[in-house]
């Protein structure tokens, strides 16, 4: 009998990954679990300088503004519900002072300014293509920040459109950043708060978009994290209690399906040890003065020690 299941074969991609390169990652929630997995293997990384973005039109005006280096001013933040917002940020960095937002709001620009501009790899993830548009404004904004929704006008952006914009994106992005891969992906959480329909035709639009872009850039490259998780995995067994998000065991196996393709065998070999580095830093003993514990200690430092003086883009703090 056949398996009950479809396998995504191999993706052939012209590149592979290894250290030491240099990461930056925008998008939806779905990029944080892949940035959080390439820190934690020792990659230089940064993530979501803007917070979490979801539409393709906020995050391209995001990467928009990191090219242009405009940091951002006052009058660009907005007072409600006892705190400040910006409409181009995740509400991760509203706060009822407006020096301390604007001061956390252009430090991490500065990062994500200085990253995109060099950085091997640069990944885009889209979550949704429907979004909300201030009313008597012509942009979509990042967040809504729970102001009332008769503020917002509720828009589906068509593929044609996230295609024209990035075309204009990326051609000024690979003139800043000639040597920079692309790699554009869609989110697979679903948006279920916008019905099982729409959120299906949204995802829809942005496979096309995304197709689309990676069959006129040489540089962009379509990742399969929607494809694997809706068709490879195809269960409600991977997903979380909210049946949107993927669990642990659907980001692992991503993750893992991300390495067997894109990482070369000496990175995938060293992410192996780096992982279980990392393992032993978070092993917590039940009896920490026992000699058994100081033992397991001076092996773990010493484990570090070797591979630092190996590999001297290493470094695992104290």
């Amino acid at each position: 009998m056949e398996a009950f299941r479809t396998v995504l074969a191999n993706s052939k991609w012209d590149f592979k990954i290894a250290y030491p390169s240099s990461h930056f990652l925008i998008g939806s929630c779905f990029s944080e679990h892949i940035g959080n997995k390439l820190s934690r293997a020792k990659f230089s990384t940064l993530l979501n300088p803007f917070g979490i973005l979801y539409h393709p039109d906020a995050i391209a005006r995001a990467i928009s503004r990191l090219l242009d280096g405009t940091e951002y001013g006052e009058d660009e933040l907005r007072f409600e519900n006892e705190r400040f917002i910006s409409f181009d940020h995740h509400g991760v960095f509203n706060h009822p002072d407006k020096n301390a937002m604007l001061s956390e709001i252009n430090s991490a620009f500065t990062k994500g300014k200085e990253c995109i501009s060099s950085a091997d790899f640069i990944y885009i993830t889209w979550g949704t293509a429907s979004g909300y548009q201030l009313n008597g404004s012509q942009e979509l904004v990042s967040n809504c920040h729970k102001i009332d929704a008769k503020q917002f006008t509720k828009l589906r952006s068509t593929p044609e459109a996230i295609i024209e914009q990035y075309r204009l994106l990326f051609s000024t992005l690979f003139d800043r950043n000639p040597n920079a891969k692309v790699l554009l992906s869609v989110s697979p959480v679903k948006h279920l708060k916008d019905g099982i329909i729409e959120n299906n035709l949204s995802k829809a639009t942005l496979l096309l978009a995304a197709d689309q872009l990676a069959k006129e850039f040489e540089s962009v490259f379509y990742f399969p994290s929607f494809d694997l998780l809706q068709d490879d995995l195809r269960d409600y067994r991977f997903y979380a209690k909210d049946m949107a998000h993927p669990n642990e065991i659907a980001i692992d196996y991503i993750w893992n399906y991300f390495q067997e393709n894109l990482f070369t065998k000496e990175t995938k070999d060293l992410v192996k040890k780096i992982y279980s580095i990392q393992q032993a830093l978070e092993h917590r003993p039940l009896h920490p003065e026992n000699e058994s514990h100081a033992i397991f200690v001076e092996q773990t430092n010493k484990r570090i020690e070797e591979l630092e003086k190996a590999f001297s883009f290493l470094n695992f703090g104290k």
